[in-house]
């Protein structure tokens, strides 16, 4: 049966995943690294990143619209032992696996870093540390926001 803290990094990888729209295999990969490097299970950890996204993929289609990222509760997120900053910043390195950042996935940051109890500069600092090195990253900041 799967931890609180391995529940809630799951939920997290599906949320950022989810923010575009798009389930892109690059994200999944990076999900794999995340669960990887702090010592979590990746099978139990992408079943979970999955049903999480049936269910929010579910829950957008019950709608009949795209679901607003506010409308998903994330509640508190934080992993026990493990740096909360540090996983915002592999997050948001999920969000740009694909080639691309949309303002979902921006928003999507902040949501996640309000989750870990982090201060909303800091998910822009990970937002920041993703990008700095991404060449040819396109930028699509534009269409979401109303």
């Amino acid at each position: 049966m799967a931890t609180e803290t391995l529940k809630h990094l799951a939920k997290a990888c599906a949320f950022i995943i989810f923010a575009d729209g798009k389930i892109d295999s690059t994200e999944l990969d990076s999900s794999k690294f995340i669960f990887e490097k702090y010592g979590f299970d990746w099978f139990e950890g992408e079943t979970l990143i999955k049903t999480y996204l049936d269910k929010f993929i579910d829950a957008s289609e019950s709608e009949n619209t795209v679901e607003s990222d506010q409308d998903i509760t994330l509640g508190n997120l934080e992993i026990d032992d493990v740096d909360s900053f540090d996983i915002l910043k592999d997050l948001a390195k999920i969000a740009i696996s694909d080639g691309e950042i949309t303002f979902s996935e921006v928003s999507v940051i902040h949501l996640l870093g309000e989750s870990f109890g982090l201060e909303p500069s800091l998910s822009s600092v990970a937002l920041l540390n993703a990008v700095k090195d991404q060449q040819n990253l396109k930028f699509d900041l534009e269409n979401d926001h109303e």
